[in-house]
């Protein structure tokens, strides 16, 4: 039984909003010898979270299991790829991007980070563990927010532009991946199998794979016990599913199970779907 769970998460500042979604810090405290375990799901967002508690470990849908780096970077992930498991003391910040954000703040193809998680300080360079250490000596939440908006402005200040591409992912995103490829090809002013091939490149994922998991974490948002109270039939008539069943199929093959048993295996794992700037606690 966890004794304590804590989770506070906080909105970026105005300069940092186009690239990031949220901050956060989790803060577990577990008996000896029990386990929490956390379910990973697809998602396009990019997270780099900085754990200075019991460090935890990732076990691999393959069966593979690992120590999660100091500084962990994860990539976007178009599959259920097993969990996350802590135990000990557990105290972690969390700086969660947006989909194009790592392209355009620290210039690293989105295709080479795609399905894959790295040690943060091979992708950001001996400036992420500095980051880490600058993190580790806070005294609260807020100061950690300061200490991250301060690494990321001078990045976001220089931010790469987007191109074409990605700005019909962008609006692939915003359209919660409702757009037909045939119609974001027209709007780049490519043919669809150029504009699937340059998107592949660029995005590192298909235009129908991004749609599919766009629509999915946003029902999966919608559906989760922090939103209001809606049946599934909702849900799914609201993202575009065409029925309840293609909905609960979708969940299965990027949630690995059902919308109900993911939202009890997620557990904070995603942080944005929480109220901003207010502490959950679970005890």
């Amino acid at each position: 039984m966890t004794r304590m769970h804590r989770v506070q998460t906080s909105p970026p500042c105005p300069e940092l909003k186009e690239f990031v979604r949220a901050f956060a810090t989790r803060e577990m405290a577990l008996p000896p010898g029990a386990v929490q375990r956390q379910s990973h799901v697809s998602t396009l967002e990019h997270t780099i979270s900085f754990d200075f508690g019991t460090r935890p470990s990732i076990a691999f849908s393959d069966g593979e299991l690992k120590l999660i780096p100091r500084v962990h970077y994860v990539g976007s992930h178009t599959n259920p790829s097993g969990y996350s498991a802590f135990t000990g003391n557990v105290l972690g910040f969390g700086i969660f991007l947006k989909p194009l954000a790592a392209w355009q703040l620290f210039r690293i193809p989105l295709l080479t980070l795609s399905n894959h998680d790295f040690d943060g300080t091979d992708i950001l360079g001996k400036g992420a563990h500095g980051l880490w250490l600058r993190l580790a000596e806070a005294k609260a939440f807020p100061e950690q927010v300061r200490i991250a908006e301060s690494y990321l402005l001078p990045f976001a200040r220089n931010a790469q532009s987007c191109t074409d591409i990605m700005r019909a992912a962008h609006h692939l995103f915003q359209r919660r991946g409702s757009v037909g490829v045939e119609k974001l090809a027209r709007l780049a002013g490519l043919s669809a199998r150029h504009f699937e091939r340059r998107f592949m490149e660029e995005i590192g994922l298909s235009p129908k794979l991004f749609a599919r998991a766009t629509r999915f974490q946003m029902a999966l948002d919608a559906s989760s016990r922090f939103a209001p109270s809606r049946s599934g039939l909702e849900i799914a008539h609201e993202f575009g599913y065409f029925d309840q069943a293609h909905m609960i199929r979708d969940f299965h093959a990027l949630g690995g199970s059902s919308p109900s048993q993911i939202e009890n295996n997620i557990g904070d794992m995603r942080l944005w779907a929480l109220t901003p700037s207010v502490g959950h606690y679970y005890v």
